[in-house]
């Protein structure tokens, strides 16, 4: 080479350094290579030092590209290897170079020391350009919104003509020859396994790669695997489903599954696994799986997490403004004025911190919710979903032909032994569109249908995915895009969940068995977890409810008895927790804000005790927003539950307790504590307590019956006909209720007096009954008794089928228990008016 380039005596560089002004000159400028001087080089030196010479100048130029972010001249690198790579010589022995894929980086430099690292990391995310979200959102908390998004659209544009460079560069390389694609696929694969920390909850940014390396390559695969996600999914056939057991380039062994446990997983992964070579459908489709759970999707829960840390420093910015406010209106005292100053300066920094992560926040958010780009993730996470359900279609036809559910008993090996991040990245990704791209054409713009299948074909055999988060998040989907957009618009899904046909079939049986399976879900958290996913459950059903065919699937299922019941005891449940709880809260806020109101005690208070009780009021407020909300979804599914079946809540196990509850919450809402109740501002509590009123009244209409008037005559404890009376003026005054269903209430009034009065009699009758016929919990004469094995209590079956309902363990030793170990027994019986005499047989 030293003689091919001699050296001049100035000591200036020669060789490769001097081709790299010419390579960055613009084309067809004097200062340019001729195109047809590169073509010759190319002819001249293939096989014989090609690699030296321009090589070694695509080296110079990735390194100098290092120093520069998108504010600077990047143009001129990116063109350069643009034309160079339309050679298909010289991009077939670009990836022959040493610095293409240099096996001694790391995490953190690969995007720097290898060829094309520097350029894969021009972006805007502020983790490696922070520089680009200051220049462009300076100020960000004082400038219009208009103003704002021209800025995020600029941006984006920028951000796509790199990225669609990127693929054309990257194309290139691939269709230049075999020896090329395979190092192009080795690369990707190699960067993926550096950044296997990207994945955790807890990772320093200094120890993995930038998230816009991570962003561009995403994107680059995505448009790679454009030409298989055709509406058809016509080539989902070609994917191989058991690439990760036989391919070595990515090691997903020690993840956990969607099904299987670590020791089926260690079997399945084991040496022993066979081998073998993949098609280029095959190879994509894993390493963009793989990509988008640790580059864009990380990324998205890295937002999250960074929303509400801004949000909550804002909180405390403004709760120290106030702070100080109020230390500026007080007398001043020299500890006082000390205060004040450590409260300034530390107020200066918090606004200063508040600065820099508002500006970086627009730039995530330029990135993350870019429309093109969120379009192409969205199209390629449906044929994920399409080839998810088709792993576990029998047929395995879907989406060719629609799966038929339920699934199969038998959970397929080569599904179970997948990594379980495949579908917490599908779910966390269509949440993140919910929650912070609805207003983006996103979703609407692209087919729904395959989301619909998805959730419901996993939601309708949950067993196939064993970790209830998931399943949950799947519930979360659905509450998201039934949403809602505008007064009188439905959500995005609702369309599709009343015309799918798994959906007309499934959704409501689904829905049911998971509002019974949450109950418990194993964690610490289960109790407050259940009444979160229980509230989108109300919700999803509250929206589909209009539809026929769901109404109908509803009746279909109440003829399942046992579940239904659970059903409706867990429903019963959460009435009675959350109302409670609700009406509670509110009362102690009443009470405090009273206490506000008389200003001279209130302000004769120590300033310290004042700030407790403030503190006490905005924890009672949130607690209260949340139960009273969610008690109102959980009372108006009962009421229109009730409208439509009846005979399920009137179960001997049932109905006792649901009488007992709503007399209980009738007495709270007209009974002499409703005073308690009067709050400041109910709309922030989401309190209307005339429509809760009015629903629990229509929730005794619908029920109206015999069984269900007796089960009201049986509450002695909070049943009182005035209650009714007062209810019945309240809704008459209010116009809620027509005269007819008043008139209604007070012939079921009237009939549960007169059970009331029959029940007196027979009691009288009756006299004492020895406490061998009474239930040891309820206390009343037991009808069917039977015999628990594991403590050997009697016990009315009906009050032991209620019990396990909710907690499968015998209440008096706390041993596991089933109705199917209970030992039947055979009752003698005779009038109850002679009842002394009954004699209890047991087998």
């Amino acid at each position: 080479m030293p003689d091919m380039f001699p050296q001049l005596e100035n000591g200036s560089s020669l060789g490769p350094e001097q081709l790299v002004p010419r390579l960055l000159a613009e084309p067809d400028s004097a200062q340019a290579l001729p195109a047809e001087y590169i073509n010759e080089l190319v002819i001249r030196f293939t096989d014989d030092g090609l690699d030296m010479i321009l090589g070694a100048a695509v080296s110079i130029i990735s390194q100098q590209l290092c120093n520069l972010d998108i504010l600077g001249d990047y143009k001129r690198h990116l063109q350069t290897l643009t034309f160079l790579c339309e050679n298909k010589t010289i991009a077939a022995m670009l990836p022959t170079l040493p610095e293409f894929d240099p096996a001694d980086a790391t995490a953190k430099n690969i995007e720097e020391v290898s060829l094309l690292g520097p350029f894969l990391r021009l972006t805007a995310y502020p983790d490696s350009a922070p520089k680009v979200a200051e220049n462009f959102f300076q100020n960000a908390e004082e400038r219009y919104s208009a103003d704002l998004e021209s800025c995020m659209n600029g941006l984006r544009g920028t951000v796509h003509n790199i990225q669609r460079t990127l693929f054309g560069i990257i194309n290139s390389i691939v269709r230049s020859g075999p020896a090329a694609r395979e190092a192009v696929l080795a690369y990707f694969a190699h960067i993926l396994r550096l950044n296997e920390k990207r994945a955790q909850m807890q990772v320093d940014p200094q120890t993995v790669a930038s998230e816009g390396f991570m962003h561009n390559i995403a994107a680059v695969l995505l448009d790679l695997c454009d030409p298989f996600m055709d509406v058809k999914a016509s080539k989902i056939d070609k994917i191989d489903p058991t690439y990760f057991r036989t391919s070595h380039r990515l090691d997903i062994k020690e993840d956990t599954k969607i099904s299987g446990t670590k020791e089926q997983s260690d079997e399945y992964y084991g040496d022993s696994r066979p081998q073998k070579e993949h098609n280029f459908i095959t190879e994509i489709f894993f390493l963009t799986i793989c990509f988008m759970h640790y580059g864009p999707i990380r990324s998205c829960v890295n937002y999250n997490e960074f929303k509400r840390e801004y949000s909550e420093l804002k909180r405390q910015t403004e709760r120290m403004e106030q702070e100080m406010a109020r230390m500026g209106s007080s007398a001043v005292s020299s500890s006082c004025f000390e205060k004040s100053l450590s409260y300034d300066f530390l107020m200066k920094r918090m606004k200063a911190r508040l600065d820099i992560m508002a500006m970086h926040k627009r730039a995530y958010e330029s990135m993350l919710m870019d429309t093109e780009f969120l379009s192409q993730a969205m199209r390629f996470l449906n044929l994920v979903m399409s080839w998810l359900i088709r792993l576990v279609d029998s047929r395995e036809q879907h989406p060719w032909k629609t799966v038929t559910l339920p699934l199969a008993q038998e959970i397929p090996e080569v599904f179970a032994m997948l990594p379980e991040w495949i579908i917490e990245d599908i779910v966390e990704f269509f949440i993140f569109l919910g929650k912070f791209c609805y207003q983006t054409p996103t979703f609407r713009s692209n087919s729904q249908e395959e989301v619909v299948a998805f959730i419901i074909t996993f939601l309708r055999n949950s067993k196939y995915i064993k970790n209830p988060y998931l399943k949950a998040k799947l519930v979360e989907i659905l509450f998201f895009f039934t949403y809602p957009l505008g007064k009188g618009i439905p959500g995005e899904l609702e369309p599709m969940l009343n015309s799918h046909p798994l959906s007309l079939d499934h959704l409501v049986p689904s829905l049911m068995n998971f509002y019974v399976e949450v109950e418990q879900t194993g964690t610490s958290s289960q109790f407050y977890d259940k009444f979160n996913i229980r509230y989108n459950i109300s919700h999803i059903m509250k929206t589909i409810w209009n539809h026929p065919a769901h109404r109908s699937k509803l009746r279909e299922e109440s003829k399942n008895h046992e579940l239904f019941t659970r059903f409706v005891n867990m429903l019963m449940s959460d009435v009675t927790y959350l109302l409670d709880e609700s009406l509670s809260k509110l009362s102690e806020i009443h009470q405090i804000q009273t206490e506000m109101d008389d200003t001279t005690a209130w302000e004769a208070q120590p300033p310290q005790q004042r700030q407790e009780r403030e503190g006490t009021l905005r924890t009672l407020e949130r607690q209260a927003q949340s139960y009273v909300a969610l008690g109102n979804e959980t009372v108006h599914m009962l009421q229109y539950l009730t409208k439509e079946v009846v005979e399920p809540f009137m179960v001997s196990e049932v109905v006792d307790r649901l009488a007992a509850m709503l007399d209980y919450n009738l007495a709270q809402l007209v009974g002499p504590k409703c005073q308690e109740l009067k709050v400041k501002n109910r709309e922030k509590y989401h309190f209307q307590p005339r429509v809760l009123l009015s629903e629990i009244i229509d929730i005794y209409l619908h029920l109206s019956c015999p069984a269900f008037v007796e089960a009201v005559a049986r509450d002695g404890r909070s049943y009182k006909k005035e209650y009714f009376s007062k209810a019945a003026s309240i809704l008459l005054k209010q116009r809620l209720k027509h005269a007819d269903d008043v008139a209604s209430l007070e012939a079921f009034v009237n009939k549960v007096e007169e059970a009331i009065q029959c029940g007196v009699e027979e009691e009288e009758e009756l006299g004492d009954v020895p406490d061998e016929f009474l239930d040891p919990i309820l206390s009343s004469v037991m009808e069917d008794p039977v015999l628990l094995p594991t403590s050997g209590t009697i016990i009315d079956r009906s009050t032991i089928r209620a019990h396990l309902l909710s907690d499968t363990r015998d209440p008096f030793s706390r041993a596991p228990l089933s109705m199917d170990m209970i030992q039947p027994g055979m009752i003698k019986r005779h009038p109850r008016k002679e009842l002394t005499n009954t004699v209890f047989i047991f087998t």
